[in-house]
């Protein structure tokens, strides 16, 4: 097994329904080696959770809708991610007790969607000084940035984004989507930095063949260890770059 990928799911979902909405993804992640993990989010919601849009949900009769935080007041001021970091916390502690034949280091990579991606983005480069040990790499369907500035509400966060990122990450973006718009995307994707890959639809995985095998060939992408002389050119640009901040 080539390690564990954690699934985070988004607003409103919960394990059960994103495992569903990834099935073709799913399989072909473990033909191709690794073992997708589905975490449910630790908040239950209730109708007066929901956008007014979503509030049909309930009718269905499943009343399992999650969230990994709720937005006091409707608004995105005052987020708390304490549950969400120790639902993450509480499996991979879980997977690393004694006894167990895995270990925390078998967790290689994250793909959320939506606000699970929101959560991904805020633990990719945090994951070590959490959990342990690094992310080789993380997918962002519809990810965003939570507002960090000053007054927001959220500024204690702001730690969880980095000043140089670390790792891969690749963020998948719709070029439809309305609830999560290209502006927002890529305000993650400009504090985070990583790869770009959008799609033709609106706010969801897009779970066609096509695009499902470019997502496994970007995580391949990620397996392949530079070349000895693509290291040396990079530690030269990296020295470089040091001189030239010093004025040398």
């Amino acid at each position: 097994m080539k390690g564990r990928i954690l699934f985070i799911h988004g607003y409103t979902q919960n394990s059960q329904t994103f495992y569903a909405k990834t099935s073709a993804l799913r399989k072909k992640l473990i033909k191709s080696g690794y073992e997708p993990v589905y975490l449910n989010g630790p908040l239950l919601l209730t109708p007066a959770d929901f956008p007014g849009e979503d509030f049909g949900k309930f009718q269905s009769g499943d009343d399992d809708f999650r969230a990994w935080w709720i937005k006091p007041g409707q608004t995105n001021a005052g987020i708390d991610i304490t549950e969400a970091i120790d639902t993450v916390k509480k499996y991979v502690d879980e997977e690393n007790a004694e006894g167990k034949e895995t270990t925390k280091q078998d967790i290689v990579g994250v793909i959320g969607f939506s606000q699970g991606a929101a959560l991904g983005g805020l633990i990719h480069n945090k994951f070590e000084e959490l959990f342990g040990h690094t992310l080789k790499f993380s997918i962002l369907y519809s990810g965003f940035k939570l507002d960090t500035s000053k007054n927001s509400g959220n500024e204690d966060l702001k730690q969880y984004y980095p000043s140089k990122p670390n790792g891969k990450i690749l963020h998948v973006i719709g070029e439809l989507d309305t609830v999560i718009d290209e502006s927002r995307a890529l305000s993650l994707v400009d504090v985070l930095g990583g790869d770009i890959l959008k799609h033709p639809g609106g706010h969801f995985v897009p779970n066609s063949k096509v695009y499902v095998e470019k997502v496994v060939a970007w995580i391949a992408s990620t397996e392949v260890e530079p070349k000895a002389e693509e290291k040396e050119d990079k530690e030269e640009e990296d020295i470089l770059a040091m001189m030239d901040k010093l004025g040398v």
